[in-house]
């Protein structure tokens, strides 16, 4: 695959969230605003912990759903307005900061990505992928996490330990773990949630993201038959389409990638524009190679 294709792949994976990755993270604050980001990040990371505290106890208690729902709602309002302020204030900093502040802000960026229920259309289409050049900073190692995000992964482990049935309770614990920079734990997880609930789309989807970011560059064994399975489950699903849309690319088949990308661009939502158009270069691509293909 050829580097400007796999440029179109981090384009199209880099929507939501992840975008935030895109800006400059290598600026510092200036001392006059070191209070201000000191106090988002707080912020941000309490918001964080009741998230995670609130997805805990919805599976431990009986919780009315449309309570939960709006609480939800809730958090993740006032979250948005938090990274929005930090993103801001960071744009703003012409200073140099340490590599590491830059690492624990991409960091924090994934874990939302991974752990925060998004309801949003835009960013539920993608929120099941990472850039491949941000997967270092997930799986190099444990990053830095609010202690109440690791009790709560304690607390988790214990209720799996005496509710091992609980294939959503696994699959969040998959990706808690993947937060963690425990790839392993993670894809242990993922596969125990996978194996109580492979009719489950959620379950399916962790299972099927967590395997393709381990290693993006590979479309063929279990992770093309867990997105397959997707496919199978939800047709319409955008990660399946850009997933198999990819895969036939990489075996030749550009007609076949341009059927499912083409698919891909009528379930996107108007305002993800960045997406649209990597898709849309895609097509042109792989139609360029239809037309005239690679000699062997």
């Amino acid at each position: 695959m050829t580097l400007w294709a796999w440029t179109v792949v981090a384009l199209v994976l880099s929507t939501a969230t992840v975008v935030f990755l895109a800006r400059p993270l290598g600026r510092g604050p200036q001392p006059e605003r070191r209070e201000q980001r000191h106090e988002l990040t707080l912020l941000r990371d309490r918001l964080l912990a009741q998230l995670n505290e609130l997805d805990i106890e919805t599976g431990d208690r009986n919780l009315d759903p449309e309570v939960v729902q709006d609480e939800r709602r809730r958090l993740e309002g006032e979250l948005a307005q938090v990274l929005r302020d930090l993103d801001a204030a960071q744009a703003a900093a012409p200073a140099a900061a340490p590599a590491t502040e830059a690492g624990r802000w991409r960091a924090t960026l994934i874990v939302l990505a991974l752990v925060l229920p998004l309801a949003a259309a835009g960013l539920y289409v993608l929120n099941h992928k990472v850039a491949p050049s941000n997967l270092e900073a997930l799986f190099e190692g444990a990053i830095d996490v609010p202690m109440d995000v690791l009790k709560m992964v304690k607390r988790l482990e214990k209720r799996l330990s005496q509710q091992p049935d609980d294939a959503p309770g696994w699959a969040r614990l998959g990706r808690s773990y993947a937060v963690l920079g425990r790839p392993e734990d993670a894809k242990a997880a993922f596969a125990r949630a996978y194996g109580l609930a492979p009719e489950d789309r959620a379950v399916v989807a962790d299972y099927a993201w967590f395997l393709y970011n381990q290693d993006p560059s590979n479309t063929q064994g279990l992770v093309s038959e867990i997105y397959t399975r997707l496919y199978r489950l939800e047709p319409q699903h955008p990660g399946a389409l850009w997933f198999l849309g990819l895969a036939a690319y990489q075996k030749g088949e550009a007609k076949q990638a341009i059927a499912y990308w083409e698919r891909l661009l009528k379930v996107l939502p108007p305002e993800s524009e960045e997406s649209v158009t990597s898709v849309r270069a895609a097509i042109a691509q792989a139609r360029a190679e239809a037309r005239h293909p690679p000699r062997q």
